[in-house]
């Protein structure tokens, strides 16, 4: 905010302003002196000096900070057509930054204030915020300072209007004028927009399907490092997507995303050593990876790591660690981690048996339509010697595990013995057992409750 700058010595004070002085001073971390040389010339209205002015705004640096000071000097330089100010302009517009918030110690001075003296409220508010709060999202000012900024050649606003293109934000939704600007952006060399359209070209949207172009532009951008080309670059190649399956070089490529840390290309790797292709068969990289991936919170490699310790890939059977990634997996969806585990703690094999939790993942794979996990209830709940021994119950599942399973003789398996089942009824059970078959119809999710 105005008026909240460190203050000039009297041997600076009456210095003439100097912008590379000013420059000098930033680059060696004096954030102090450099306002000192750049707020009178923005005052002035330099144009650069304007633009730095709101950098050092925007990041709190050498003044107190506040994004409507900010906006107020891009704004400044933007109006005289710097480009790098027209696009942060536009940053600023599309966040919202400093847009006032109720709960900042100034709105909630100036509200209690406003209410017993409404002139002296305005009149402070005006010193404290020259520029006002900040300001609030605007979608159209965003894509005029964006527009401004990518006519200019500025490569990441040009990428910016592809996306308000892309997705129809203060625009008709236009896929290909969202190529047109990618491809502007893609060719100054802007990594991101480089993989926007290879991604458009992979997919045919806004642009013929060519994955020719795609391959081109995935390439010119991984070789710039940028993670997300270099795992879609692998998949093709592990895939022989466009290009001749070439396990070894989709090897190559997960691994400089996976040293990046992407998750994905982490647990693409790790399988990679688990099935030998493109690497030697090695289950402890398999092990050493997907741990990586799974600590980050992707399920496939928490359920992998899962299957890692229960079959003993790398090493002694654990089932304890097992079930320790199987119920992270479980718990965001993951069905084969939720069959798992339900039929390790049902049965006991990472401990002491908990059946109730056991049965309770199983019924939320089933409620996806998991045929398996349905079998399994079935046999559960048919067990004369299980504390789960439910004839009712058993009947529905194993029904529903015939229904969900691919005809041939595992499901003429499972209607032979669901016969036998209902056949055991009296009237009044099969009867309730047609009940809950209808409310599984109705809302399948209700069935994941015990």
């Amino acid at each position: 905010m105005f008026g909240k700058l460190l203050k000039r010595s009297k041997s600076t004070g009456t210095r003439k302003p100097d912008f590379q002085r000013g420059l000098a001073a930033f680059e060696a971390e004096d954030y102090a002196a450099a306002v000192t040389d750049w707020m009178p010339l923005a005052e002035h209205g330099h144009a650069e000096a304007q633009y730095r002015m709101g950098q050092l705004y925007a990041r709190g640096q050498g003044v107190v900070r506040d994004f409507g000071d900010a906006a107020h000097w891009f704004r400044k330089a933007a109006e005289q057509g710097h480009v790098e100010a027209q696009f942060s302009l536009g940053l600023c517009y599309a966040n919202g930054e400093g847009a006032p918030q109720d709960t900042a110690l100034p709105v909630r001075w100036y509200k209690t204030v406003s209410k017993a003296s409404p002139p002296t409220a305005e009149a402070n508010l005006a010193l404290l915020y020259p520029n006002g709060l900040g300001i609030g999202p605007d979608i159209a000012q965003a894509l005029h300072w964006y527009r401004q900024a990518a006519e200019g050649g500025h490569a990441e606003a040009q990428h910016h209007i592809g996306l308000f293109h892309a997705y129809g934000q203060g625009v008709a939704q236009d896929v290909a004028a969202a190529a047109d600007w990618y491809r502007r952006s893609a060719e100054q060399g802007y990594a991101i927009a480089q993989h926007a359209l290879a991604s458009l070209y992979a997919n045919g949207q806004g642009v013929e399907r060519d994955i020719g172009q795609a391959l081109f532009w995935y390439g010119r951008a991984a070789d710039q490092g940028y993670v997300n080309s270099q795992l879609a670059l692998a998949i093709m190649h592990e895939h022989g997507t466009g290009v001749p399956a070439d396990p070894a070089k989709a090897a190559e490529l997960y691994r400089l995303a996976a040293e990046q840390g992407h998750p994905v290309a982490q647990v693409n790797l790790g399988l990679l050593y688990a099935r030998g292709h493109g690497v030697p068969q090695n289950y402890a990289e398999t092990l050493k990876w997907c741990r990586r991936s799974a600590e980050q919170g992707n399920v496939n490699a928490q359920f992998n790591l899962g299957l890692i310790h229960s079959n003993g890939l790398a090493g002694a059977p654990d089932y304890s660690e097992a079930a320790v990634w199987y119920r992270k997996a479980a718990a965001q969806g993951n069905v084969g981690a939720q069959v798992n585990l339900g039929l390790m703690l049902a049965h006991g094999w990472a401990g002491r048996p908990d059946l109730v939790e056991g049965v309770d993942w199983l019924r939320k794979a089933a409620a996806q339509g998991h045929a398996g996990a349905m079998t399994n209830l079935g046999a559960l709940y048919a067990n004369r010697d299980s504390k789960a021994h439910n004839p009712i119950q058993a009947y529905v599942w194993t029904i529903m595990a015939a229904a969900a399973t691919q005809p041939g003789p595992d499901r003429d398996g499972l209607e032979a013995k669901a016969h036998e089942l209902g056949a055991s009824l009296g009237s009044e059970d099969r009867h309730k057992a047609q009940v809950i078959m209808e409310e599984w119809k109705k809302n399948p999710k209700s069935m994941a409750v015990a």
